[in-house]
C-alpha cells in the first residue's frame, strides 16, 4: 500500500486560507507517519514547504519553480487516547482536538476549536488564544530529523515553548505528539467552546479569506502592544491595495476581497510596518509563514 499521494502541476489556492492563487509542479499529500517520512527522504534537497490546513501562511510566488514542493498533512488525522495521553498525528486539526477530547470527557482543550490549522502547525508556532497556548499541554513531540535522517522524540522542557514560538529545528519535521489527558466536563466545555467561538466570531473578520493574526504583538519600553490599536491610531482600517484589504472589522487581519494578489499583500504589510515604525518607532513581525 503506497503511503501517500502526489499530484502534479497544482493550484494552491484551496490550500491556503488567504486563497492566493500559486501553482506547484508537485504537491504530496502523505497518509500517515510513514508517509510523511517518505516524502521527506524522497525530496531531500529540495525547498519542502508544509501546509496542513493552509492557514497563518503566506504563499509570495504565483508559480514556484520545480526544486519546490508543498506537503499537505490533513490526511495524517489519526487522534486517540493511549496510556492516559491523547496521542495525535500532525495533520490533526485543532478543531478535531477539541471535540475529541469532549466526546471522551477530556478538559482544557475548549480554547482550540476555532483556531485554524493543525497540531503539527500549532506546535511549530505555540498557537493559543486568550491565557492559553498548545505548549502547555504537550508531553512529547515525534520528529523527523532530516539532517540526521532518523526519527526521534523530542521532551519539551520549561522553555521549549514561547510566544508565537518553539524550539523546533529547522531540520525536524512534525510526526505525532502526546498531550495531556485530564478529566473533564463536557457540557462545561461546550459552553466554552460556543463562548469562546461567540468572542472571536464578534471580533475578527469571516466574510472573507484571512490567514489570521498577521502580526505578533511587539513590545516597547517592557510593554506588549496591541497591533490593532497601533493601526487604527495610524488610520490603517480600512487601508486597501488592490484586492488586499486591512480589515475594518480587526485591523490586525488582511483580508481577500476576492482576487487579491502576492504583490498585494506584500505591499500591504510593507506599508503597516512602515506606518508603525514611522509613528510609534515600533517594529512589526510578521506571525505568518512567509513562503518564499
Amino acid at each position: 500500500m503506497q503511503n501517500f499521494l502526489e499530484l502534479t502541476d497544482v493550484s494552491l489556492k484551496k490550500y491556503n486560507t488567504l486563497r492566493l492563487d500559486a501553482y506547484t509542479k508537485r504537491l504530496y499529500f502523505p497518509l500517515n507517519q510513514e508517509g510523511l517520512v517518505e516524502v521527506l527522504r524522497m525530496t531531500k534537497g529540495k525547498q519542502r514547504y508544509l501546509l496542513g490546513k493552509g492557514s497563518n501562511v503566506l504563499l509570495t510566488k504565483e508559480v514556484y519553480p520545480e526544486d519546490v514542493v508543498f506537503i499537505v498533512t490533513t490526511h495524517m488525522d489519526e487522534i486517540r487516547i493511549d496510556e492516559e495521553e491523547l496521542v495525535l498525528e500532525a495533520g490533526v486539526s485543532l478543531s478535531q482536538l477539541t471535540w475529541f477530547a469532549i466526546e471522551h470527557a477530556i478538559d482544557g482543550y475548549a480554547f482550540a476549536e476555532d483556531i485554524p490549522g493543525t497540531i503539527g502547525g500549532a506546535l511549530i508556532m505555540n498557537a493559543g488564544q486568550f491565557e492559553y497556548t498548545i505548549g502547555q499541554y504537550v508531553h512529547w513531540v515525534d520528529v523527523y530529523d532530516d539532517a540526521r535522517d532518523e526519527v526521534k522524540r523530542i521532551l519539551p522542557d520549561a522553555d521549549f515553548f514561547s510566544y508565537r514560538n518553539s524550539g523546533f529545528k529547522a531540520s525536524e519535521t512534525i510526526l505525532a505528539c502526546g498531550l495531556r489527558n485530564v478529566g473533564g466536563d463536557e457540557l462545561e466545555n461546550i459552553e466554552k467552546v460556543i463562548s469562546y467561538k461567540k468572542e472571536r466570531y464578534r471580533k475578527q473578520p469571516r466574510n472573507y479569506p484571512n490567514a489570521g493574526s498577521v502580526f505578533k504583538r511587539p513590545q516597547k519600553d517592557g510593554k506588549t502592544l496591541f497591533v490593532w490599536k497601533l493601526f487604527e491610531e495610524c488610520g490603517l482600517r480600512g487601508k486597501r491595495i488592490g484586492d488586499a484589504e486591512i480589515s475594518f472589522k480587526h485591523p490586525g487581519f488582511i483580508v481577500n476581497l476576492g482576487s487579491a494578489t502576492q504583490t498585494d499583500v506584500l505591499a500591504l504589510i510593507e506599508c503597516c510596518k512602515e506606518e508603525v515604525k514611522k509613528h510609534f518607532d515600533v517594529d512589526l513581525e510578521l506571525e505568518w509563514r512567509v513562503l518564499d
